[in-house]
């Protein structure tokens, strides 16, 4: 994925593809994955495959380093992307004991921004989270990261790019959540939409 944005200007890229096959050589991917970093569902599995067979026993090892061995929901950690196209790869925690609600949602993707910008990312992209397994409406994940992107991407200090990679019918409902509420996007926000082949689904 290349990306060349204009002097001061962020680019929010909607993307119809697999999160795995992403190319974001400076950038991160970020893993939807439950407490225990065992990455087995939809998007964390793809993740692990494309990531290559040693990426779920490094995951073994950093969570043999949290405490109680785990990651708390909605808490972020980093990784080396194995065989990934990206920089990082960050794992936040969605699936747990708890329902996923709105509160996790958001305090999961604030984490995430915030963690890229001390990373000094200039990319990150995103599957939905929660939306699989965790049952999440995919139609209010898409409203709550709408709205947080639309706030955090122009106040950031490194971030340029930030891609949201959905399914054919998760795509076809951002296009129309956008379409309806393009008064929100900030002058120096530009809104791409690409399609690329489709390999997984949301977790």
């Amino acid at each position: 994925m290349e990306t060349e944005n204009e002097p001061g200007t962020f680019v929010f890229q909607i993307m119809q593809g697999d999160i795995a096959l992403l190319d974001i050589r400076e950038g991160i991917i970020v893993n939807p994955s439950n407490t225990g970093l065992i990455l087995n569902r939809s998007v964390s599995d793809s993740i692990a495959r494309h990531a290559g067979p040693d990426f779920q026993q490094k995951m073994h090892t950093k969570r043999s380093q949290l405490p109680q061995n785990r990651l708390e929901l909605g808490r972020v950690i980093e990784t080396e992307p194995g065989l990934l196209h990206a920089k990082y790869v960050l794992h936040v925690s969605i699936i747990g004991k708890n329902v996923v609600d709105k509160k996790l949602i958001m305090n999961s993707l604030i984490n995430c921004f915030d963690r890229a910008e001390r990373l000094g990312a200039t990319a990150i992209a995103f599957p939905p989270l929660g939306v699989g397994v965790g049952k999440f409406p995919i139609e209010e994940f898409l409203s709550i990261f709408y709205t947080i992107v639309l706030e955090e991407l122009p106040r950031s200090e490194s971030l340029l790019t930030v891609v949201l990679c959905l399914d054919e019918n998760e795509y076809a409902l951002a296009e129309k959540h956008i379409e309806a509420n393009t008064a929100q996007v900030p002058p120096n926000v530009k809104i791409e939409f690409s399609k690329t082949a489709w390999t997984g689904g949301g977790l």
